[in-house]
Parts: C-alpha cells; sequence; structure tokens
C-alpha cells in the first residue's frame, strides 16, 4: 500500500486530497479550495496561484485512477460542480455521502447539484456504513461521523478503511479533533495508518475541547496497533500547528507512534499558506 498526499493545508491550500495505491488507485476527496478571508485579508496571489496549480496536478494524477472516493459535500472535498476539476468525477465509479441519510440542508443541497451532474455520466454508490471488495483490495465506510464534533451544525462525513495484504489505514476527513463516534470506528478497525483532519485551533476550540482530544489520542495509542498518525487540514490552519505536532510527539513518546503532518509524509516542506496569509502580505510590502 502506498499513500500520497496530493493537496493538504500543510503545504499547499484547503484540502485533504489523498491517493491510495494498493493493487487498485484509490483517490480520496479529490479537491481543492481556499479560505477567503483571514485576518481580514483575502487570499494572497501565491495561494491563488497553488490553488490553480493544485487543480491541474488533480487533473493530470486522475487519468490513472480505478475509482473516487467522495466523504462529504464541502468543495475542499468534493470538487464543485462549476470547477474545472469536477470534470474528473465523469466515467467514473464513485463512492460517495448518501444524500438523503444523516446529512445537513447545507451539505444535501450541494449533494443534490453534484449528483444531478453526474447522472448517466458515472457509477455512483451511496456507501454509508457499507464494505466492498475490489480485486484483493477490502474498504469499509463508518456511519456518518459528525463534522466537528456532536454539536457542531456542519453535518456528517464518511470515514474510510482501506485493507490490502498486511496494511490498513484509516481515513478521517473533517472530524475536526476525535470525538465518541470517530473514536469508536477507529478502534474497531484498528488501522496501521490513521489520516485525520484535527482540532480546528484557529476557531472555537478550547481547553474542553483540547483535554477530549488528548485523552482520545492517548486511548487510541494504548488500543491500537497504530504506527504512525497523520494530522492536517484543520489543524494546519494555525501557526502553532508545528509546536502542536511536537506536544503530541512528546505525550506519544512511549509508544512509537510516529506524528506527521501531510507534507512530513510526502517529504516536503510545512508551508502553511493560510495560517501565514497576513505574514504572506508582509513580505510583499518590504
Amino acid at each position: 500500500m502506498k499513500i500520497i498526499p496530493v493537496a493538504y493545508d500543510s503545504f499547499s491550500t484547503r484540502s485533504m486530497a489523498t491517493i491510495v495505491k494498493t493493487d487498485i488507485n484509490i483517490f480520496i476527496d479529490p479537491s481543492v479550495a481556499i479560505g477567503i478571508y483571514r485576518y481580514g485579508l483575502k487570499p494572497h496571489r501565491i495561494e491563488l496561484e497553488e490553488l490553480e496549480r493544485k487543480k491541474e496536478e488533480i487533473i493530470s494524477l486522475n487519468k490513472n485512477i480505478d475509482i473516487i472516493i467522495i466523504t462529504h459535500y464541502h468543495w475542499d472535498h468534493c470538487p464543485h460542480p462549476n470547477s474545472k476539476h469536477f470534470e474528473i468525477l465523469y466515467n467514473k465509479k464513485i463512492f460517495l455521502k448518501d444524500i438523503n441519510n444523516k446529512i445537513n440542508n447545507s451539505q444535501k443541497v450541494r449533494g443534490k447539484r453534484v449528483i444531478k451532474k453526474l447522472e448517466n455520466k458515472s457509477d455512483l454508490i451511496f456507501s454509508d456504513g457499507k464494505e466492498f471488495e475490489i480485486n484483493n483490495t477490502y474498504i469499509k465506510f463508518s456511519e456518518p461521523l459528525t463534522h466537528g464534533g456532536p454539536e457542531s451544525k456542519l453535518g456528517f462525513v464518511l470515514g474510510v478503511y482501506i485493507e490490502y495484504k498486511n496494511n490498513s489505514v484509516i481515513f478521517a476527513s473533517d472530524i475536526q479533533g476525535l470525538y465518541e463516534d470517530s473514536l469508536k470506528f477507529i478502534l474497531s478497525n484498528n488501522p496501521k495508518i490513521l489520516i485525520f483532519s484535527g482540532p480546528p485551533y484557529y476557531i472555537g476550540w478550547n481547553e474542553n475541547k483540547e483535554e477530549t482530544f488528548i485523552n482520545n489520542l492517548k486511548i487510541i495509542a494504548e488500543r491500537t496497533n497504530i504506527k504512525e498518525i497523520i494530522i492536517d487540514h484543520h489543524s494546519a490552519r494555525d501557526k502553532k500547528f508545528l509546536n502542536n505536532l511536537n506536544k503530541y510527539r512528546d505525550m506519544l513518546k512511549e509508544y512509537n507512534i510516529e506524528i506527521k503532518s501531510a507534507a512530513d509524509l510526502l517529504g516536503v516542506e510545512n508551508r502553511l499558506l493560510e495560517a501565514n496569509r497576513d505574514i504572506l502580505y508582509k513580505n510583499d510590502n518590504i
């Protein structure tokens, strides 16, 4: 199994686009978007250039993809119907979030737009809570997980467990930390690798939520055989992101678990463009 981060907040712009290679090529959440305002500033030209570059890369990578997975209908995870990279969804087998089951109104409206444009063009499979075997690859979808915790109004996402030979990964988009439902899915499937959207430190995060997150991270370390944890996306929109990763490394060092950003996994520099948007503008004026 090979995991290739295509675009993530730690080295690109808003995204968790990931290719998982087994005996098939799986593209999970093949989209990218941008934060409209940060520090009262519109996206910097470097962010906009990166956004367009990643859209082109997603299109170019798609030619070798066998299946696509859409975990939910936010545009940094699902291509916008008016975006040029929406074309990658044509003539594909797509496993996606059910628009008729446990979904908030905003995502339901967006999902309907996506489904309508793909009707008769692609093989669409609502996948909430389902399992599939394709060649020697096993794929299991969670029941809908809360997008950011039980009090969140942002809807639900699908967790994805992929197993191939002696390796396995869980991809959990926008769980924004670890809550009871996502923790249960992780513990029950016990992957070797965990990829998830960590805490949104830059908005609505407090000491109680951080305590819950840390406790659940320790539970995962104690009760699973996970060897590698990739924390990114919402967490990487904060200037202290890398310091926080170091804090978690220190906490879990006795378990011999590697804590990484997606940039670390890919072997590239952590750039944190959105988190440092104010600095990008300041450098323009130097």
